[in-house]
């Protein structure tokens, strides 16, 4: 039987079997790492992949976002409908309610009935391990996403548990954690985070991606070598189940055997969240020599009659431009840094802008992600410029103070914007792209040495 057929058997019945598998604190952790907040979020919109009858639509409607809910099941999509009313008609087999906030639409992970970047939002809860191809579901997840977007997915740790893929008919025996990083980066994710969360009275305290703590109490002890937390608790008969904190303080699990009594299933459940860059365009498809031209074009003024921007400023909008970036604060948040950060004989401007637009490619999005991700490329970056040009300081550089007139004047009579700055500029935006490419590349390394991950159920 196919997950399509097992689903279309037990849509009626899933809210209550969905109860015994795992408790509301998982949707709660996934709505948190999303930043979702009810009443923060007007006008945005999220796609519940997997949908089913409704388990993260609800909270995201509730929170206030529209939602796009996607499922191969056109009976749990049904059920979905009868529960929060039905309007308009979406792709396949569709509807709209919530206050016209909400659209269902039959599809496939692989192929999602979505357009490019056209969510704030992606949430995929106990999905992937039904999906035939769960790298190719994850980079449908990243294109449908909008840049800077988030993309959470909470599942199932690996197991071994084989009636679940012949009686639940899932397609996978869940997931190491490290898998599902790799497939996020080879999607072009960025922050990416999978590992602990903790959650107390269904709310997330102190925020990590990750393993799901049961709510209200201590964990039940993971299997060997995984994380305590919540607990995905199946029983081999089909039948719900009830959550509970035992006589022993063990916390929140699923108390329940099989029929013959032969096996129970007390799974891990990891939450994982990424961030989709703001960048339009692969750093690796940007020429670092051409970057480098725009960037003096932009400090010598070349361009047409418009007056010349400010080093720092150059750098950032020409990388920004190559990465498909397009903003009304760019090149404004550069100014304050140019000519040795506002006349202050501080850092080099070149070098400012260039850690600007690391930042816009690989900078964080909240308190929870890497920083990492940013920090060994910058540092990178400033090895280089030191190296290359033998300081990072402006009136090092220059030999000039520009605040003041005479500093302004040396500039001016002896060439050093032609000599020293131009070129300076043009290096500086050219190693950016390289360094931004070089990452890119690594994480695709990473991606090739794992995929194709697990052993699926056939």
């Amino acid at each position: 039987m196919s997950s399509r057929e097992y689903f279309a058997q037990v849509a009626g019945d899933w809210d209550r079997l969905r109860a015994g598998f795992f408790s509301t604190a998982v949707r709660e952790a996934a709505l948190t790492l999303a930043g979702v907040r009810a009443g923060h979020c007007p006008g945005q919109t999220a796609a519940d992949l997997g949908a089913g009858t409704g388990f993260v639509t609800e909270a995201l409607l509730a929170a206030g976002l529209s939602v796009a809910c996607v499922d191969q099941s056109p009976q749990m999509l049904a059920t979905l409908r009868a529960k929060f009313g039905s309007g308009r008609t979406g792709a396949g087999c569709g509807g709209a309610s919530g206050g016209g906030r909400l659209t269902t639409l039959e599809g496939q992970a692989e192929a999602l009935p979505l357009p490019e970047a056209s969510v704030d939002f992606v949430f995929a809860n106990m999905f992937l391990h039904h999906v035939d191809d769960p790298g190719q579901a994850i980079l449908e997840m990243a294109r449908v996403v909008r840049p800077g977007g988030r993309v959470v997915l909470t599942d199932l740790d690996s197991h071994n548990h084989a009636f679940l893929l012949t009686e639940h008919h899932d397609r996978w025996p869940g997931f190491a954690r490290a898998d599902i990083a790799a497939w996020f980066r080879a999607a072009g994710l960025v922050n990416v985070q999978v590992q602990n969360v903790q959650v107390q009275n269904v709310q997330v305290q102190n925020v990590q991606v990750g393993n799901i703590q049961g709510a209200n109490a201590q964990a039940e002890s993971a299997p060997a070598g995984r994380p305590e937390g919540q607990t995905c608790c199946a029983d081999s008969s089909g039948q719900a189940q009830t959550c509970c904190a035992d006589s022993g303080g063990r916390g929140e699990v699923c108390c329940a055997e099989s029929c013959d009594g032969s096996d129970k299933a007390q799974i891990t459940i990891f939450a994982a969240h990424a961030t989709r860059p703001l960048c339009a365009i692969p750093a690796a498809q940007a020429d670092p020599l051409a970057v480098g031209a725009r960037a003096r074009a932009l400090f010598a003024g070349v361009e047409g009659d418009a007056a010349p921007l400010l080093c720092a400023e150059s750098v950032l909008q020409a990388v920004a431009e190559a990465l498909g970036v397009h903003s009304p604060l760019i090149p404004r948040l550069a100014t304050g840094f140019c000519s040795g950060l506002s006349r202050t004989c501080g850092p080099c401007g070149a070098l400012s802008g260039g850690v600007m637009a690391l930042g816009l490619a690989l900078g964080r999005d909240s308190g929870r992600d890497d920083l990492d991700e940013a920090y060994g490329p910058v540092q990178e970056y400033l090895e280089f410029f030191s190296e290359t040009f033998g300081s990072a300081n402006c009136l090092e550089l220059t030999g000039c103070d520009f605040g003041t007139a005479a500093g302004q004047s040396a500039f001016r009579q002896r060439g050093v914007k032609q000599d020293v700055c131009l070129p300076l500029v043009a290096a500086a935006a050219a190693q950016v792209v390289r360094i931004l490419a070089e990452h890119q590349t690594v994480y695709l390394a990473a991606y090739s040495a794992v995929y194709p991950a697990g052993q699926r159920a056939d």
